[in-house]
């Protein structure tokens, strides 16, 4: 029994040399992706539906990585149809130089399509960007032409916001500083009420004289 066990693993072990001993160039040009290599290897007899140990028994075109080199199989199929079973190689359809030459004028083509409509969507953007930007910048002239608080402070973070000319920005911001400082200087809320006094009282006496209200 010993000697059987032997043996066997000895057939086993001459087996997986002479497997490892099969050709692989087609197997090492399609992993590494050169097509120009696998190509005039099947041109020159390499079997495609060769499968080698050292690539877990899979057949060349099973452990291609590019669609180059997927291609250059194809295209020897379609013009070695009768060479190989291409079925046991796994390879599909064969690929004309017509065929492969529709499909990439279909995908140049295709990109075209798609840079055009990612240009007009950048103009679209641009357009609508300029067009937020006119009217930030509108609001921001009547918001600093006016002494509201709040509205210059707003029309100074949306003007920010969409990136409106700096000059103008900086003209608002001094003008949202000098209210800012009218409102707490003390000086200043005494004027403002004075001022308040006088239109009260000037209001009163156009009434009483029957002036301009």
């Amino acid at each position: 029994r010993v000697a059987a066990e032997a043996e066997a693993e000895a057939e086993l072990a001459r087996a997986e040399a002479e497997a490892a001993d099969l050709p692989s160039e087609l197997h090492e040009a399609a992993e590494a992706g050169d097509a120009g290599r696998v190509q005039v290897l099947l041109e020159g007899g390499a079997d495609p539906a060769l499968r080698h140990v050292r690539y877990g028994f899979r057949v060349p075109y099973d452990v291609a990585k590019t669609r180059e080199v997927r291609n250059a199989f194809r295209k020897a199929r379609a013009e070695l149809p009768e060479r190989w079973d291409w079925a046991a190689a796994h390879v599909p359809q064969g690929l004309t130089e017509q065929e492969e030459a529709d499909r990439e004028e279909r995908e140049r083509a295709k990109a075209r399509e798609k840079k055009k409509k990612a240009e007009k969507a950048r103009k679209e953007r641009r357009k609508q960007e300029e067009a937020e930007r006119a009217a930030a910048a509108a609001l921001l002239v009547e918001a600093t032409a006016g002494a509201d608080l709040a509205a210059l402070s707003a029309s100074i973070e949306k003007a920010q916001g969409v990136g409106c000319d700096g000059a103008e920005l900086e003209r608002a911001r001094e003008r949202l500083a000098a209210l800012q400082f009218e409102a707490t200087d003390p000086a200043a809320i005494a004027r403002r009420e004075r001022e308040k006094r006088a239109a009260a009282a000037e209001a009163r006496l156009n009434r009483l004289t029957g002036g301009a209200p």
